[in-house]
């Protein structure tokens, strides 16, 4: 039972999937998927075996890593632009990419190492924002706050982990 509800929730997932963008899209938004949503559906596929390229998943899991790339701005945040808050997005949609790192093809590979890099590096900058002493060494919403959060800075140092794993300077 358990298989076929993951089965059903793999297909409902796939047929979901905003076929412009690549992307998922959430309750409430009108103009563009969110990247979390995106990193966090391409993973579900992945956890169950699911590979980028392979089978009946193939294209489902490409599309959301092109489109988590595509998001990716000129500072490192993979998030959409003009995003007030955009660490959460920015963290799983890092974990994702590294997730996938080692199954990509070639050009996609290439494109998400250089993408890791820089998300690597917002990270890194983010955390050595000046913050009181109890808050120092975390992450919160924006790269600039001066303050930390345990949800926000797991997500950040899930990803520095992934990025160390598949070799990039962390």
């Amino acid at each position: 039972q358990v298989q076929s509800a993951v089965d059903r929730g793999l297909e409902w997932l796939s047929r979901s999937q905003d076929p412009r963008t690549g992307g998922w899209n959430t309750a409430g938004q009108r103009t563009s998927a969110a990247v979390a949503v995106t990193g966090l559906a391409a993973m579900a596929f992945m956890a169950h075996g699911h590979v980028p390229g392979q089978g009946p998943y193939a294209e489902t899991i490409n599309r959301a890593v092109d489109y988590v790339l595509s998001m990716q701005q000129p500072d490192g945040t993979i998030a959409p632009a003009g995003l007030s808050q955009p660490m959460y997005d920015h963290g799983i949609a890092t974990v994702m990419l590294c997730e996938a790192y080692g199954m990509l093809d070639e050009k996609r590979q290439a494109l998400a190492h250089a993408a890791i890099s820089r998300a690597v590096r917002l990270i890194l900058n983010a955390q050595n924002v000046p913050k009181p002493r109890e808050m120092q060494g975390g992450w919160r919403y924006s790269p600039e706050a001066p303050d930390s959060d345990i949800s926000v800075s797991g997500w950040q140092l899930m990803a520095l982990r992934g990025a160390a794993n598949i070799g990039a300077d962390v």
